[in-house]
């Protein structure tokens, strides 16, 4: 039935990818609600939220504030909290209400600068997508604020592109590291996770940059077409999870399918509830992936536990592969 959820929760929203990237970078990030958004992504969303500090504020927009378009006010408290709080930009972060009422992020940007005399990054979520592609969307507007100038390439530089906590926990993001610190680079920049503001600034440095989920690709391949970087796409904590043999099926972020697919000699199909470039399964509807399951003969089913009560006749082999955005489960602490 379209639409009728019975055991997963809501997944993750564009704007709570957005922060997700945001997060590590020293901005003031402004999301553009009445404070339901804002509580959501804090709360539920950002698990970095409960051990590390951001700021990430919310325009506190009430019903006139919608109404009128009352821009100056949030101009002036934007500039307010510049002075309490030393920040290197302002990240605008879209929800519902300003898609609804066709807020000109444009001629906001341009005020919010004007006042602060810093740059603005502006997010233009919506709320009706779901998280990887307002991360998409942060990475791409990051590029054309701050990667402005065509630098020397390190040889030994890599970027990582979607190493976030809404797909891989922190356990994952040492192992990528510890496997380009093995390759011999002495360079890793985990964009969203680590990286500063001015690793963006001297992104064309790296002599390679890599897209770890979904979220990272468009990222990668922009900045193959403006500095000719190399990239690849490939999750390497998901190295040592390989099928030989039987049938499997395995259900999660696309490059993490991707990975775990291409390194397998087994029959090995892949599916997701999320953005794909590849041909996995897309899946909508929770009836959608018991059917899968269910009828397809499978030796073994890696996903995250949460999707099991939809299977509960699944006689094969489960392999736990948590995702953060589908169960909320995660080692960031």
């Amino acid at each position: 039935m379209k639409g009728l959820r019975k055991v997963l929760t809501p997944f993750a929203p564009d704007q709570s990818g957005a922060v997700g990237v945001l997060y590590e970078f020293g901005a003031l990030i402004v999301v553009i609600d009445a404070g339901g958004c804002t509580g959501n992504i804090c709360g539920f969303d950002e698990p970095r939220w409960q051990i590390s500090s951001s700021a990430v504020f919310s325009a506190g927009l009430r019903d006139m504030d919608a109404i009128l378009g009352r821009d100056e006010l949030l101009v002036k408290k934007i500039a307010k909290a510049h002075e309490a709080i030393d920040v290197k930009f302002t990240a605008l972060v879209g929800t519902p209400v300003p898609a609804v009422i066709a807020t000109d992020y444009d001629a906001l940007s341009y005020m919010i600068e004007n006042k602060t005399g810093k740059p603005v990054v502006a997010v233009r979520t919506d709320g009706m997508h779901l998280y990887d592609e307002g991360a998409s969307d942060a990475y791409i507007r990051l590029i054309e604020t701050f990667a402005k100038e065509k630098h020397e390439v390190n040889k030994k530089a890599v970027g990582i592109f979607g190493a976030l906590p809404l797909d891989m926990g922190k356990s994952d993001r040492e192992k990528i590291r510890s496997y380009y610190l093995d390759q011999g680079c002495t360079t890793v920049r985990m964009y969203g996770t680590g990286a500063g503001i001015e690793d963006v600034e001297k992104v064309s440095s790296n002599a390679l940059n890599v897209a770890v989920s979904s979220c990272g690709i468009d990222a990668v391949t922009k900045l193959n077409e403006l500095f000719n970087t190399p990239y690849e796409i490939m999750d390497p904590s998901k190295f040592d999870l390989t099928f030989d043999s039987g049938r499997t099926l395995v259900v999660h972020d696309e490059v993490c399918c991707k990975t775990i697919k291409e390194r397998s000699e087994g029959t090995v199909e892949t599916a997701t509830f999320f953005d794909t470039h590849n041909d996995d399964i897309k899946l909508t509807e929770e009836d959608e992936f018991t059917e899968l399951v269910m009828n397809g003969n499978w030796d073994n089913l890696v996903c995250d536990e949460a999707l099991l009560p939809l299977i509960p006749e699944f006689k094969g082999n489960f392999i736990s592969l948590p995702h953060f955005a589908v169960s909320s489960t995660g080692d960031e602490s």
